[in-house]
């Protein structure tokens, strides 16, 4: 059975909360993705995404403010790399959030189970 390692996106980037929203911003455009993890002294913290972004601005913060005043800190709601996919779809599903950090087993974050993911799944479900 594949598990939400097998459809999660990697690497995962990280930048610290004291980085500029619009360095996170250029980040994001120049790989391609939807979401960073958000890390004080290395250790991660949080999540920004590009909604976060859209909220910021139009919060009237500045794109030289930090990550952190427009990332979503503290509570970060992560999966073990092995989990059922639809286990993790249920958390976002519940969470209302549309990027899932995945751990490994030793608890590092390898990967990104997002919502786009899903259409992955489903096509599996009926091949």
């Amino acid at each position: 059975m594949k598990t939400v390692k097998n459809y999660m996106s990697s690497p995962v980037f990280q930048v610290e909360a004291n980085t500029s929203i619009q360095e996170v911003c250029k980040l994001m455009m120049e790989r391609g993705v939807g979401s960073v993890i958000i890390t004080e002294n290395g250790v991660p913290k949080g999540i920004f995404t590009d909604r976060d972004a859209v909220k910021a601005f139009s919060f009237g913060l500045s794109p030289n403010d930090e990550v952190r005043l427009a990332s979503t800190l503290g509570n970060l709601i992560t999966v073990d790399e092995d989990t059922d996919p639809f286990t993790a779809i249920d958390i976002m599903t519940k969470n209302k959030i549309r990027h899932l950090p995945v751990r490994d087993k030793r608890g590092n974050i390898v990967g990104m189970f997002a919502i786009t993911d899903i259409s992955k799944v489903m096509h599996d479900m009926t091949s």
